[in-house]
């Protein structure tokens, strides 16, 4: 046996080597543990999920089986792993947050945000098995800023090494952790509420207003009574992940393009902000205002006499000044955008050539705090929209009309794809029922607790997980649904004049 990588865009693998008892689809790029290679098919060794009495699922290894597609071999079913070209993003479904998985040609993982429950956590532990011995190397934890949705779920990874159900643990160590230096302090102080300028931490007066100069950069070595309640779970998982080896925890602002040196040849990532200002001697990051109510108005460029939006706002400031990346590959370029606002992308559109990208993460889950002329500069192909409903408290309508309206606009084709991962995701009806009710209690041992009222519910049958493959040439992006069988999937090659061109998938 030997690991080897699927080398066609989708293949379905099968119980029998007729094509019967369907097991699952495996993406272009996909590891797979081959076996051999028949006339008609390829054998490799793979996991289906068995359904347990309590609806859950239990991985099972077993022999599966590709079937050769007329017009192809078995040898371009897969290739060696060793010659491995392909580029995997992964946009997770975390409900109302963000979570992205990057994995290298080369192997190295990546993350960029983690949401805030145990989504990312029971995803990654299916996809990355067998950490007890050895942990999950991750290359780069970047943690775009520093709002709940975006980072909480990394904590709940480090929680979940001690989950009773060993399918849910996973250990990892994280190389690198990358943030932008704003940290949200406890909203109250001896008592008292912490003023709106004061809770991302001490500011001096600027040219246009507060500008934030306590600027983290090791999260590790603050006073925990200086964190409010989310950043403090977080240190403490740092503390506990920095036991198992050295972690480089440090701010990185645009320019700071040498943070990821440790990538392989060919892949570039440019970091584009935050954008810091210089205030008597000192760094910081200025604060941002409230956008105005109504009609959505877009601004020219911010000017460099003064700022565009007043009445100074801590959850404005914290999500312009996100960390924004873009990733180049080949001919195809992602962005990914954090939690930008019209107030920050209006600073970025002063040079709009840096912001051209094929694939966007939409910026701030698709809220309608946007710029029209920074969309424009993206003309994204393909826009992500991460975003979920899980309560009333964390319904923001999400996304805008508006803004899925515009970014049909302001793409470069005339058919884009805007993918929202609580749209491709599957709700099947169970019904009526009457559920027991438990709680976890100590030592991840879970409790009966009072029982729920009888009523109609639905399942999620398939996350809403968008996937984006890449060889530096063509681009493939997938996503699942709630029949198995089912992929909706489209495939581009690069035109000369950088305009994609779309082709056929490839299946086998």
């Amino acid at each position: 046996m030997e690991s080897r990588v699927i080398n066609v865009d989708l293949a379905r693998v099968w119980e029998q080597p007729t094509g019967k008892g369907f097991i699952r689809t495996m993406g272009w790029g996909d590891y797979v543990t081959w076996v051999a290679d028949a006339d008609d098919h390829v054998v490799i060794r793979t996991h289906r999920f068995v359904e347990q009495p309590d609806r859950s699922l239990k991985a099972e290894q077993v022999d599966g089986y590709i079937k050769v597609p007329r017009g192809l071999r078995p040898s371009d079913i897969t290739k060696p792993r060793s010659d491995n070209r392909v580029l995997k993003v992964n946009f997770v479904d975390v409900a109302q947050g963000d979570a992205t998985v990057i994995e290298t040609p080369d192997g190295q993982v990546m993350l960029i945000d983690g949401g805030q429950n145990q989504l990312l956590a029971r995803y990654l532990a299916g996809r990355y098995r067998d950490t007890a011995e050895t942990p999950l190397e991750v290359a780069c934890i970047v943690v775009t800023h520093g709002d709940g949705d975006h980072f909480s779920g990394l904590v709940e990874i480090q929680k979940s090494e001690t989950h009773h159900e060993p399918g849910k643990r996973l250990r990892i160590h994280p190389q690198r952790v990358y943030h932008s230096g704003l940290v949200k302090r406890p909203s109250t102080k001896d008592g008292h509420s912490v003023g709106e300028t004061q809770l991302l931490g001490p500011t001096v007066a600027g040219p246009q207003g507060p500008v934030i100069v306590d600027l983290c950069d090791d999260l590790r070595s603050m006073d925990p009574a200086e964190l409010n309640a989310p950043f403090r779970a977080w240190q403490a998982a740092l503390a506990r992940y920095s036991e198992r080896g050295t972690i480089d925890v440090r701010r990185i602002e645009r320019g700071d393009n040498s943070a990821f040196s440790f990538l392989p040849d060919g892949l570039k990532m440019e970091v584009l902000g935050p954008i810091t200002t210089t205030v008597e001697g000192q760094t910081g990051l200025p604060f941002l205002g409230t956008p105005p109510n109504g009609v959505h108005l877009d601004f020219e460029p911010l000017q460099p006499t003064g700022q565009r939006f007043p009445n100074p706002s801590a959850s404005h400031t914290i999500n312009g000044h996100s960390v924004v990346l873009r990733m180049t590959y080949g001919g195809w370029r992602f962005m990914f955008a954090g939690d930008l606002n019209q107030e920050a992308e209006l600073e970025l559109v002063r040079d709009p050539a840096q912001l051209r990208a094929e694939v966007l993460k939409v910026p701030h889950h698709g809220s309608a705090d946007f710029s029209i002329d920074f969309l424009k500069a993206v003309s994204p192909v393909v826009s992500v929209v991460s975003s979920g409903d899980e309560s009333i408290a964390q319904e923001y309508i999400h996304p805008r009309a508006s803004l899925v309206g515009a970014l049909g606009r302001c793409s470069r084709i005339d058919t884009p794809l805007i993918l929202v991962t609580e749209l491709v995701a599957f709700f099947q009806v169970e019904g009526y029922v009457q559920p027991e009710h438990h709680k976890e209690g100590a030592g991840g041992l879970v409790e009966d607790a009072a029982a729920r009222d009888r009523f109609f519910a639905f399942s999620r049958a398939a996350f809403g997980l968008v996937k984006v493959r890449t060889d530096g040439k063509r681009l493939l992006v997938y996503t699942d649904s709630g029949n198995v069988k089912l992929k909706e999937a489209y495939a581009y090659t690069m035109g000369c004049n950088g305009t994609p061109i779309p082709t056929d998938v490839v299946q086998a």
